[in-house]
């Protein structure tokens, strides 16, 4: 039986793995996606992207069709104690999308695969994976299809495949955690007298229940009814039950018709001891589970991709070594941890009742009227503060030299304002998008030493990686002549480099394809600098 070879094998096509297929066709890499279902799932789980997913989304050029269809719920009414609600809004997330863009799953699977077949990529369906075997070399994987079974080898394997991955089991991978033994009930209906543009969140002793509008004037809602914990859960849900639940949780229900679809499901917290097996990278729910608190779940795993494809697309040219892939696990292990600690213990607060309940209900409601308490949880919901500037590498990456306000290694950098050539106001992001690795060396004005020090580095730069980055100069303002005109010059007009990310005279600043920083060095020496470029890529 002849095999089918690949660079990168793909398993699983939600919205992690079309995620994962899109950036793969974006940078060139040869890749197969195999896909169990016929079809992508009419059902919608998750419904939230949170802003940092979004920015993501722009770094592969596909925000516009999600901001097209989606909502921006600009935050969320929470129904505590007393007669009236408290409020959590999401303007203070420090993003271009400073809210949560409602939209369901399937949309979102949608818009992703048909991103991915306008770009000449596919999504091959049908297919169930019977075996997977790990190899010095790369991984095999048996897959049948329409009774036809395949042979696939791929240097490297992205386990996409979900909460009861396949992948996962036939590595004998432990998904470390438990069962939160609570029943959750969830849909999408019409509800004619609710006229809402927050998320609205009503919590008491007889259970929880939140609804999330959705553009076209439907809700998603989800909760869970203390009266139908315990006992055998079952998947299906019938509209009468529905019904009944939220007069019982409702101080004033509404009548609820309609439904897409309705369902129980029970939640749980897991994760796997390590995102990376051999050349094997566990992917989304494949990696970790948490409850659905926060609209979490699915945008960790956007962002596992985004960290985690770009940097294979480094290895298989040739930039970095085979131990770069390590700072996958090291980077993103933490923040689904971290997620998972927290969704865990907001859903034992939620939980609470009686005495307990009613203090958290009044305490809960007199925090959340403090506007920097809002803002702390509205940006820790985004994900736009999850840095990875504690890893090891990135650690070692800081620069003490630089202002105390400046940027550091693994820190998200924020979109800026450029005024770039002289000729128009652009982003920072669009640059990221184009090109991937961005250098900027701020050169403050017309000096000599520096433009020098500039191409000197960007020389050297190209000839350790041909083609991998781009520089740009940056001067406050004024004329910036140089004998050559390779470089790009971009003025800070706006201060936004200098104020917001701390560059100053003879900085450089590394970024990543993620925009996050690989380094920010201070120094302007180009042996100094080409030496942290060459340990960045290990």
């Amino acid at each position: 039986m002849a095999v089918i070879e690949t660079d990168v094998l793909i398993i699983g096509a939600g919205p992690a793995g079309l995620m994962a297929a899109n950036v793969m066709t974006k940078r060139g890499v040869d890749y197969i996606c195999l896909e169990k279902k016929p079809g992508r799932s009419v059902l919608s789980k998750a419904l939230g992207i949170q802003a940092r997913s979004l920015e993501l989304f722009e770094f592969l050029g596909v925000n516009k069709p999600f901001l097209k269809r989606g909502y921006p719920g600009p935050g969320a009414k929470l129904h505590l104690a007393g007669k009236h609600p408290s409020y959590v809004e999401m303007y203070h997330i420090k993003s271009r999308y400073p809210y949560l863009l409602i939209i369901p799953q399937d949309e979102i699977e949608e818009i992703l695969e048909n991103h991915l077949n306008e770009r000449g990529g596919q999504v091959f369906r049908q297919h169930e994976v019977l075996d997977v075997v790990q190899k010095d070399n790369g991984v095999y994987v048996t897959a049948v299809h329409n009774g036809i079974t395949k042979t696939y080898f791929a240097k490297y394997l992205l386990a996409c495949d979900g909460a009861h991955s396949k992948v996962r089991k036939e590595l004998d991978v432990p998904f470390i955690g438990e069962d939160e033994g609570i029943t959750f009930f969830t849909g999408d209906v019409e509800i004619p007298d609710m006229k809402e543009i927050h998320i609205n969140l009503h919590l008491n002793d007889r259970g929880a229940a939140a609804f999330f509008p959705y553009k076209d004037g439907t809700y998603r809602v989800v909760g869970f009814d203390r009266t139908r914990q315990g006992g055998p859960r079952r998947r299906e849900m019938k509209l009468h039950e529905l019904q009944t639940t939220l007069d019982t949780i409702l101080d004033h229900s509404y009548k609820v018709q309609h439904p897409k679809w309705l369902a129980y499901f029970g939640t749980a917290h897991r994760q796997v001891p390590n995102y990376r097996v051999g050349n094997v990278f566990f992917v989304g729910d494949a990696a970790h589970v948490n409850n659905p608190l926060g609209g979490q779940g699915m945008n960790i795993g956007l962002e596992d991709v985004g960290n985690l494809c770009w940097k294979i697309d480094t290895v298989l040219k040739g930039y970095a070594g085979n131990p770069f892939l390590d700072t996958y696990h090291e980077e993103r292990a933490p923040v689904a941890k971290e997620v998972i600690f927290n969704t865990t213990m907001e859903l034992k607060l939620i939980h609470m009742k009686g005495l307990l309940g009613t203090a958290r209900n009044w305490s809960g409601k007199a925090v959340l009227t403090q506007k920097w308490v809002q803002s702390r949880f509205a940006n820790a919901l985004s994900h736009v503060h999850s840095d990875y500037d504690k890893t090891p590498i990135n650690r070692s990456f800081k620069d003490k030299s630089l202002p105390r306000k400046a940027i550091q290694a693994g820190e998200r950098v924020p979109d800026q304002i450029l005024f770039n050539e002289g000729t128009t106001d652009e982003r920072l992001y669009p640059l990221i998008q184009r090109i991937g690795y961005v250098c900027l060396i701020y050169i403050d004005c017309y000096e000599q030493d520096l433009i020098d020090y500039a191409y000197d580095f960007a020389h050297e730069a190209n000839r350790a990686f041909p083609d991998m980055l781009k520089v740009y100069l940056v001067a406050r303002g004024g004329t910036v002549i140089t004998e050559r005109d390779e470089l790009p010059i971009i003025y800070d007009v706006h201060r936004d480099l200098d104020q917001n990310l701390g560059m100053q005279k003879g900085s450089t600043l590394f970024i990543r394809p993620d925009g996050h920083v690989g380094f920010h060095d201070g120094s302007a020496d180009v042996r100094k600098v080409m030496a942290k470029l060459k340990r960045y890529f290990i």
